[in-house]
C-alpha cells in the first residue's frame, strides 16, 4: 500500500481501499441538459452504457445527526422496487473539485418491500431500522458507521423524510486499464411527512468517477488527471460550475437553520 492510500484512508477513518470512492459533480442549468446529453452520445471517446430510473430513501435520526457529520444512509430501491439495498456514505472532504468519502454497500435485502399507507418514517416487513442495522451490514459497513457515527446515533436512526427520484445516463469512456463513468441525471426531490408527499426541488446533475479494471486505488488515483481534464473539456463548453453537496446535503439544507448550513459548507470545503 503506497503512502498515499494510506493517508487517504487514515482520513477517511475506513482500513479497506476498496470502499474508498472519489467522484465528481457538476450543475447542469437545466438549458444545458439536453445540449450536454447530445453532446456525450455524439462524442467519439464516449459509450452511452445504459438510462435508468430508480430512487432513494434517505434515512436518519430526528434531530439529522448524519446530515450533520457529512454521512448519509439510503434505501435504495431499484428495478421497481423489487431490488433493494441499504447504502452508506461517510464523511468526506474536497480537494481539486473531487469529492473523496467513504461508500458502502449491503447485499440485496430481500425482507424488505416498499409501504405506500405511511408517510412518516420508514417501515418494513417485519422490520425495523433497528434490527436492519444490527442484523444485515456487512461488517466493514458496520465498523464505518460506528467509526463516524457513535452508537449512540446509530441507535437513534428511524425517519426516512427525503426521497430522491432519479432518471440517470450513464456512459462510458475507456483508459486502458481503467474507464471514466460520467453520467447525466434528472432528479425530483420530495419530502414526505404526516401530511403527505411534498416536491422540493428539481434538478440536473452530472457526475464522473474512475472505474479500475482490477478495482485498485492507486489505479484510479493515477488516472485522475484523465478525469479531471474531460470534465474541464465539457465544463468550459457547457459552464458546468462545481457541486459542493451530495443530494442529500442539497435536499436537506431545506431543513436546516442558515447558519448550521453555512458552517457546515465551509467544514466540507476544508
Amino acid at each position: 500500500m503506497s503512502a498515499a492510500v494510506a493517508r487517504l484512508l487514515d482520513r477517511l477513518c475506513i482500513d479497506d481501499p476498496h470502499f474508498v470512492e472519489i467522484e465528481s459533480k457538476r450543475r447542469v442549468l437545466p438549458e444545458k441538459a439536453k445540449d450536454l446529453r447530445d453532446f456525450l452520445g455524439r462524442h467519439k471517446r464516449v459509450r452511452h452504457l445504459k438510462a435508468v430510473t430508480f430512487f432513494d430513501q434517505f434515512l436518519d435520526t430526528p434531530g439529522m445527526a448524519l446530515f450533520r457529520r457529512g454521512a448519509s444512509l439510503r434505501v435504495r430501491y431499484k428495478g421497481n422496487g423489487s431490488r433493494v439495498y441499504l447504502q452508506y456514505k461517510g464523511p468526506g472532504f474536497r480537494r481539486r473539485g473531487l469529492l473523496y468519502r467513504s461508500e458502502f454497500s449491503t447485499a440485496r435485502l430481500r425482507h424488505l418491500v416498499l409501504e405506500e399507507s405511511h408517510h412518516d418514517i420508514v417501515h418494513f416487513n417485519e422490520q425495523t431500522v433497528q434490527k436492519l442495522l444490527c442484523e444485515h451490514l456487512p461488517s466493514e459497513m458496520a465498523r464505518a458507521m460506528r467509526r463516524h457515527l457513535g452508537e449512540r446515533v446509530l441507535r437513534r436512526i428511524s425517519q426516512g423524510p427525503i426521497i430522491c427520484l432519479y432518471q440517470k445516463n450513464k456512459y462510458s469512456v475507456d483508459l486502458g486499464r481503467a474507464k471514466l463513468e460520467p453520467s447525466l441525471d434528472q432528479v425530483f426531490t420530495f419530502h414526505v411527512n404526516k401530511a403527505g408527499l411534498h416536491p422540493l426541488s428539481s434538478f440536473c446533475e452530472y457526475e464522473n468517477e474512475v472505474k479500475a479494471k482490477d478495482e485498485n486505488l492507486e489505479t484510479k488515483l493515477d488516472c485522475l488527471p484523465e478525469l479531471i481534464k474531460f470534465d474541464a473539456m465539457l465544463a468550459r463548453r457547457f459552464k458546468l460550475p462545481y457541486e459542493r453537496f451530495d443530494k442529500y446535503h442539497r435536499c436537506g439544507s431545506f431543513f436546516m437553520p442558515n447558519g448550521h448550513f453555512r458552517a457546515h459548507a465551509r467544514a466540507r470545503k476544508k
